[in-house]
């Protein structure tokens, strides 16, 4: 069995989403025709897309294709929405918050779990979740975290190394004594098994073709996991009762 002490969050795709009311409203100014109904499912077939491209650093060209076609855009407005969303691909616009996520990371910290962020972002990923009071280091409307690792901050890119060893180093713990949850296999997953962390994928629609990671349905299903002692893999295991909230869980392969 392996013991977690903290989990490392990712946040689009973890905790938000791009925001439906900003992106429906940039298309239809510009009569860009679309499905509303998909844009959360679409977040995540766009990750799947970005997934298969395994462009070095994480682009979201990749993304915003598609999230476009995924959203039902049609064929002669892709190059126009494609455009619209590289004016709109910023931190601000990530703040659609996924239903219980929130309320999973405050469980994890009741059950013990201590918890960082992990984010590719632009430098501002630390200022757009206080505002929006989703988080921030220490007390405040949000849930607390220990640390929060941005990528525009610290000029490399998940799944770069260092990425993940600097959210090690804000948690002053062994990279595994730490796990991963993000949203994409390559870039979250994969990164953080290659410096020792445990990974798990959010993939609600079982796009991802991986078997060599642990897939969940959102950070509210692994919070469950975890509390309940089942860990990465849904090995049965227990919350531990000595140090800082140490998670029992399947060893990572």
């Amino acid at each position: 069995m392996r013991a977690f002490d903290a989990v490392s969050l990712d946040v689009g795709g973890v905790l938000v989403t791009p925001d439906h009311g900003i992106l429906a409203h940039a298309l239809t100014k510009q009569g860009i025709p679309f499905d509303r109904s998909r844009f959360t499912d679409g977040h995540y077939r766009a990750m799947a897309e970005v997934d298969r491209a395994r462009a070095e650093p994480e682009t979201f060209t990749d993304y915003q294709r598609g999230f476009l076609r995924a959203v039902a855009v049609p064929d002669e407005h892709l190059e126009a929405a494609a455009a619209l969303l590289i004016e709109l691909m910023s931190a601000p616009l990530w703040c659609q918050r996924i239903p219980g996520a929130l309320d999973a990371a405050r469980r994890l910290l009741d059950a013990g779990i201590r918890l960082g962020v992990t984010s590719n972002a632009d430098g501002t990923i630390e200022d757009m979740l206080r505002r929006h009071e989703i988080l921030q280091v220490g007390d405040g409307p949000g849930f607390p975290v220990e640390c929060i690792t941005d990528s525009g901050v610290i000029g490399k890119h998940k799944p770069d190394p260092a990425v993940f060893l600097a959210t090690a180093t804000g948690l002053d713990l062994a990279p595994e004594r730490i796990v991963h949850i993000g949203d994409a296999g390559r870039y979250d997953a994969d990164g953080a098994r290659a410096v020792g962390m445990g990974a798990v994928h959010v993939d609600p629609l079982d796009l991802c073709p991986q078997d060599h990671h642990h897939h969940v349905a959102s950070l509210a299903a692994y919070a469950e996991e975890l509390i309940a002692g089942a860990g990465v893999g849904g090995a049965a295991g227990a919350v531990a009762g000595a140090g800082a909230g140490a998670v029992a869980a399947a060893a990572e392969p």
